[in-house]
């Protein structure tokens, strides 16, 4: 009961659905809701290839589908994830010491670099979806690719630092996160990913990889993450595996 009403918790922060997060949680309780970043990309992904399905009965142009169902998945989400993106993008791209890219990060006003970076990640997004769909019987990867951006996510909040002295969204999820969350995280998504076969098992492990080459890159950068820095990773972690994933097939 109680994993259930952590993981609702956390669909309902990472997602539009109408569920309320529990400001009764103890620190320690978000360090595991990482864990559940897969488990939440897997219902992101049903929705997906629902929403993909539903469109064939209206068979619109097969140019806009991609478009349509992007467009869905930044509403699902919330824009949530390409918010964090563009704050990351801002920051790091500035040339500035690690406290000004921090102070930057957290500016609720967004620069050139975030807005181009928003730009460029939803044009990709398309375009492989594009590629997706032009695959018969590949559209299935809509149901996991939302799985391995986050699982990414989940390596990323296991093995780095926090990197806000002042403290921030997920700092908590950051310091609490342990061995057993990644291995969680991982175990469901992998044995779920080598169910549709061996291209989508190998994806899963490649999710593993990008997540830990984020690490370093994270930590060299910034010293450590934000919450802003882990919604970059959803995206580009997104991104990687279905470019991976059709280069796979």
């Amino acid at each position: 009961m109680r994993f259930l009403k952590q993981f609702i918790n956390v669909l309902g922060f990472m997602t539009i659905l109408p569920f309320g997060s529990d400001d009764r949680m103890e620190p320690k309780d978000f360090g595991r809701l990482p864990a559940m970043f897969p488990l939440v990309g897997l219902v992101i992904g049903l929705f997906l290839f629902l929403f993909r399905f539903t469109l064939e009965a209206f068979d619109p142009p097969a140019s806009i589908i991609p478009i349509l169902v992007t467009t869905f998945l930044v509403i699902l989400t919330r824009g949530f994830h390409l918010d964090g993106l563009a704050d990351t993008m801002d920051g790091l791209l500035s040339h500035r010491s690690q406290e000004e890219k921090l102070a930057i990060m957290k500016d609720p006003h967004q620069g050139t670099f975030g807005v181009l970076a928003i730009i460029l990640d939803i044009l990709l997004k398309v375009a492989l979806l594009g590629a997706l769909f032009n695959h018969p019987g590949q559209a299935f990867v809509l149901f996991l690719f939302p799985a391995w951006g986050r699982l990414s996510t989940t390596v990323v909040t296991t093995f780095c630092n926090y990197a806000r002295p002042s403290g921030g969204l997920g700092q908590w999820m950051v310091e609490y996160a342990g061995p057993g969350t990644l291995f969680f995280a991982s175990s469901v998504t992998i044995v779920i990913s080598a169910l549709f076969g061996l291209h989508t098992f190998i994806c899963s492990i490649f999710a593993l990889l990008v997540g830990f080459i984020l690490v370093i890159v994270w930590n060299l950068t910034l010293k450590g993450v934000t919450g802003d820095l882990l919604g970059a990773t959803t995206e580009l972690s997104e991104l990687a595996t279905l470019l991976f994933f059709l280069l796979l097939s």
